[in-house]
């Protein structure tokens, strides 16, 4: 493969790493039309010229929209309804903070927590468009913005500060370790930054990982249907060897299950290849090394669960439509959004 192939390759492996999606149809269609422009774009300059790895800027990924599965089953509202909420509205869900509460980017341009038990929402900082990339503790929310890192402490009254610079286009993947922001981009390694300022420093012993959930990183390649070879834990050094069941390729791994394609099935599997089975539709990393979406269902790897959700009717095929951020899964429903707040569910 030619290094203009490599390149490519890499930019459409970017796209397809995005986690954040969003579920508003106009919303969507406009950041899909885009999305692909950025794209094409960027790949026209990568054919002309012989570029550094250095040089590889992560564009957002087009949303996806999935048909959904039908009535029937084990429905969300059923077996986990402690994580099943309704916002009124048309604000989007970002990530999950804990059982009752999930950020959110609301309609009047602004980060907010929205606490289920409540039905209320406090404004964490007004911005000027959502998040591409952000972070969430049950402390404080980080996301990036005009080549640096901004925080914002999720209690009430708190002001956002600046932290940086970051080379946020040479960026894919953020998370809060404490006290320290860190980062990883391709082939690059993590990177870590004190949030009170100070300068960046890789983290020792990543060059060649990614971040996957802090602080476990993987060495995922380049080409989407390779798979990795290793899942490290960046504080301890334990390293876990990924061994790919039989005929299965593309694996996305935590530290314990990953996801990937064998032929036209989705296969989820341990790690250590002990266990697999075939599960249609799922794919990408585990949150919180457990859970699983695609086609309409939720997968928890430990408990061997599996629910349904309807989503939104769409127009006249009777399609359904959902989204997903960082621990929801939301669509359109009625007046509202309606969430699935996987932190809501607890530890078998």
């Amino acid at each position: 493969m030619t290094s203009e192939e490599k390149l490519a390759q890499a930019l459409r492996t970017i796209a397809d790493r995005a986690e954040n999606q969003d579920v508003l149809p106009g919303v969507m269609a406009k950041r899909r039309r885009r999305a692909r422009r950025r794209v094409r774009g960027t790949l026209a300059v990568v054919c002309a010229a012989t570029l550094g790895w250095g040089m590889l800027v992560a564009w957002p990924a087009p949303p996806t929209v999935v048909d959904t599965a039908g009535p029937g089953g084990n429905a969300v509202e059923r077996v986990w309804p402690q994580a099943v909420f309704t916002m009124l509205g048309r604000s989007r869900p970002l990530a999950a903070i804990s059982a009752t509460e999930v950020l959110v980017w609301a309609e009047r341009g602004t980060l907010e927590v929205y606490d289920a038990a409540s039905k209320r929402s406090r404004t964490l900082a007004a911005l000027p468009q959502a998040p591409r990339y952000l972070a969430v503790d049950r402390e404080r929310v980080l996301w990036l913005a005009d080549g640096h890192a901004w925080v914002a402490p999720l209690r009430a009254g708190g002001q956002a500060r600046k932290v940086g610079p970051i080379a946020g286009e040479n960026v894919d993947r953020i998370a809060l370790a404490g006290q320290d922001l860190v980062w990883s981009a391709p082939l690059d390694g993590v990177w870590r930054m004190r949030i009170d300022g100070g300068a960046p420093e890789r983290v020792a012993k990543s060059k060649g990982l990614q971040l996957v959930e802090w602080p476990w990183a993987t060495d995922e390649p380049v080409d989407v249907r390779a798979n990795p070879t290793r899942v490290v834990n960046l504080q301890t050094g334990r390293t876990i060897k990924i061994s790919p069941a039989s005929g299965v390729e593309g694996l996305r791994c935590g530290a314990t299950w990953c996801t990937g394609k064998r032929g036209e099935d989705s296969v989820v599997q341990r790690s250590d290849g002990s266990w697999n089975q075939v599960r249609q539709g799922l794919r990408g990393y585990p949150y919180r090394d457990r859970f699983f979406t695609g086609s309409g269902e939720i997968y928890d790897a430990r408990t061997e669960t599996t629910v349904t959700f309807e989503g939104a009717k769409l127009g006249t095929s009777g399609g359904r439509q959902w989204s997903a951020g960082s621990g929801v899964i939301f669509w359109t429903q009625g007046g509202g959004v309606r969430v699935v707040n996987l932190a809501a569910i607890p530890q078998p």
